[in-house]
């Protein structure tokens, strides 16, 4: 009844079970109810045939960690899914922004029903969760663009990684759950004409700065997130450049961009005319280049802006509504189809030259692309039909 070879032993008030899996010695208090099972001399002899029947399973390969021991919360219960969301979560070293959006996700996977009783997955025990709840919960908000679809399946896979990986469950189950396929739309910039008609409008109706803002961001093609972060110190007019090197995201500033890299960013003529129009209102108030004039401070996210500006100004000019990250899609074409080389628009971007060519090859290459088909379409007409008889007549020599 316990005791050394028997992978059984008496913890204070409790019993644990002690056995080797994948290379790894695995440790566990053995609990009813919640509570841990007394080491009585019943209790004891139980343990020692539970012990030898797990070592049996591991060396046949039947062994299911989670059968024997699902994971629990601290009063003991069962963990649900929606517990280990939240424990996963809260070890993750990542963005504020990212944590939102996962956070979201997690939101979603606890608030789904995924059986025909309509329970809900975050209140399913860890361990009795079935990839058929995955997949049902999945249908619950049928609207879900594919983007969004696999951000969920994202977050919930690699938090079944975690508990895979701490035996509390036995294998990620998220294999058998497909991410969906997703079209990226091509990017919808601004035309030039549309450019122009949009900055004298704001010129005329915002005279506070907004339309500095505005004519920046079409010239300068700079991410929303790296222009509300710009600061004069990161100006340089004498050498007609910035220094691109912060964002705010979700009002939180951090000292990196997107990509995580710096650059320096070259001004256009546009560009520089903005920020000197911009310094006379902004330059002495503070670091920031543009602020919000409303109340003085700096644009810590898009949703004030587009609606008390940008939303209202296409609607008052009939301009199809495209959100503000398209005057950055505008000033990528401006310069493409200007005959700048790529590498220079990437870098100006802080793109990789890949994704500059394979987000904007129709404004690269249309013209090109035209002259290419233009050269089939004219031609000879001996090249686009061969002399078949010609050919007939080699072939019956081979035959001879």
């Amino acid at each position: 009844m316990g005791g050394k070879g028997t992978g059984v032993e008496i913890r204070g008030k409790a019993i644990r079970i002690q056995f080797s899996l994948n290379g790894e010695v695995v440790r566990r208090t053995l609990r009813r109810d919640g509570m841990a099972v007394p080491p009585s001399t019943e209790n004891l002899s139980d343990a020692t045939r539970l012990a030898a029947e797990i070592r049996s399973r591991i060396a046949d390969g039947t062994f299911c960690h989670s059968e024997y021991f699902p994971a629990t919360s601290n009063d003991g219960r069962p963990l649900t899914v929606g517990e280990h969301l939240d424990a996963w979560l809260a070890v993750q070293r990542i963005e504020p922004s990212t944590t939102a959006a996962y956070a979201s996700a997690g939101r979603f996977w606890k608030s789904a029903p995924c059986d025909d009783k309509g329970s809900l997955l975050g209140e399913r025990a860890l361990h009795r969760l079935k990839a058929s709840h995955v997949m049902r919960a999945l249908t619950f908000r049928p609207g879900l663009n594919a983007k969004t679809v696999n951000n969920y399946v994202t977050v919930l896979r690699r938090a079944l990684d975690m508990a895979v990986a701490d035996h509390a469950f036995e294998d990620n189950l998220f294999r058998h759950v497909r991410y969906q396929r997703q079209q990226t739309p091509f990017p919808d910039p601004f035309t030039r004409d549309e450019v122009e008609t949009i900055i004298e409008y704001m010129t005329e109706r915002y005279p506070d700065g907004v339309a500095n803002y505005v004519e920046f961001k079409f010239f300068s093609g700079l991410r929303p997130s790296e222009t509300t972060a710009l600061r004069w110190a990161d100006v340089d007019l004498e050498r007609d450049r910035i220094h691109v090197h912060r964002a705010i995201v979700r009002g939180l500033e951090k000292n990196t961009t997107k990509t995580s890299t710096a650059r320096h960013v070259l001004l256009n003529s546009r560009a520089r005319a903005a920020l000197l129009r911009q310094r006379a209102l902004t330059q002495l108030a503070g670091d920031f280049v543009f602020l919000d004039p409303r109340y003085g401070k700096p644009w810590t996210e898009e949703r004030a802006f587009r609606r008390s500006y940008w939303a209202p100004t296409l609607k008052a000019l009939g301009l199809r509504y495209r959100r503000p990250y398209n005057t950055r899609h505008s000033y990528a074409t401006m310069m493409l189809m200007s005959g700048m080389t790529p590498a220079f628009c990437a870098t100006q971007l802080g793109h990789s030259v890949g994704m500059l060519l394979s987000t904007y090859a129709r404004w690269l290459d249309g013209e090109h692309n035209a002259m290419e088909m233009g050269r089939l379409e004219t031609s000879p007409r001996r090249d686009l039909s061969p002399d078949l008889s010609q050919e007939k007549r080699r072939w019956r020599a081979m035959q001879r």
